[in-house]
């Protein structure tokens, strides 16, 4: 009778080996191939979110949605005027008209989990958070960031409901949140770190600054890695480019002292040294270059407009802005 003869020791040792080295070499692969979908649908958010700006311009004579000149009479949220423009009553207005859902509000490849997440409980009626809630024309309580003030004086925070910044529609950049179709004009895209200084430097790439806001920032491991920053950017065409660095070749502003020679324009910095920039009032309302940012709430009034100090605590009636992290 013929006996069946099983694996030797080193036959096995040899399979799992073989089984190993192919693991090593496919996980990487694999890696790769789920960055790349996250940052292929981050991109279709972005460029659906700019769509739905641009058809909702095409109602309202060219405008981005602006808060402030649909709640009129302060039936939403109570702050007056511009103060109303926070980020998440920009978005906050889209989604109750249809024009986004709450989803496509947080990427894909979304870092800082802990602190952002989609809002499931958005209110299409009646919400609990506006001035009047049958007469509400958004959900006050969708966070644009984790700490945002809907109310003039009133601090709240919690989790974030929003991935993404855009340009601040204030001053001079008002221009810009419109239909101008510009391929240069980068409107609303993922949101970026820290950057050290305040005006382009005369070699090499722009320096993170030390820290949680900068080196350490959630924003590095969205799409790029821990040193630099990569992610998806919407222009006023409609069109979405997945940028490599925070100041592409295409995106720039004419410097001071530069006799009209243009520099590349860094996406997430105020640059003060921008040519022309002469208006008298906040640092924000001075300048045209190109910054996104996402913000809890506004301040000031006229030229004092402004966006600019913030630390990531609950904020108060006064000093609150941009969010980082």
């Amino acid at each position: 009778m013929k006996k069946n003869r099983g694996f030797t020791l080193i036959e096995l040792l040899v399979v799992i080996a073989i089984i190993a080295l192919l693991v090593g070499i496919l996980l990487p692969a694999l890696g790769k191939a789920r960055a790349s979908a996250r940052q292929l649908k981050c991109s279709t958010q972005v460029r659906g979110i700019v769509q739905a700006m641009v058809v909702w311009a095409n109602n309202n004579q060219s405008k981005y949605p602006l808060p402030s000149e649909i709640d009129t009479g302060n039936t939403t949220v109570a702050a007056v005027g511009e103060l109303k423009n926070t980020t998440g009553n920009i978005l906050s207005l889209m989604i109750f008209n249809g024009n986004i859902s709450s989803e496509i509000c947080v990427s894909p490849a979304e870092s800082n989990t802990g602190a952002i997440s989609v809002k499931k409980d958005y209110s299409l009626s009646n919400p609990s958070g506006a001035s009047q809630p049958s007469n509400a024309l958004w959900d006050p309580g969708f966070m644009g960031t984790p700490y945002q003030n809907p109310v003039l004086g009133t601090g709240t925070s919690g989790q974030g409901n929003n991935s993404y910044a855009h340009v601040p529609p204030f001053h001079r950049r008002k221009a810009l949140w419109s239909d101008t179709y510009s391929s240069t004009e980068a409107v609303f895209g993922n949101r970026g770190p820290q950057f050290s200084g305040t005006t382009a430097p005369t070699t090499g790439r722009w320096a993170l600054t030390s820290g949680t806001y900068g080196t350490a920032s959630n924003t590095l491991l969205i799409h790029g890695g821990r040193s630099t920053w990569e992610g998806n950017i919407g222009y006023n065409d409609g069109h979405v480019t997945f940028e490599t660095k925070p100041n592409p070749d295409a995106i720039t502003y004419n410097k001071t002292g530069t006799t009209g020679t243009a520099v590349s324009d860094n996406l997430f910095v105020d640059e003060t040294d921008e040519a022309g920039a002469t208006a008298t009032g906040s640092e924000m309302s001075k300048r045209t270059n190109m910054v996104l940012r996402l913000y809890g709430q506004v301040t000031g009034s006229g030229t004092s407009l402004d966006i600019a100090n913030y630390a990531n605590t609950s904020p108060s009636g006064t000093g609150a802005g941009c969010w980082w992290d």
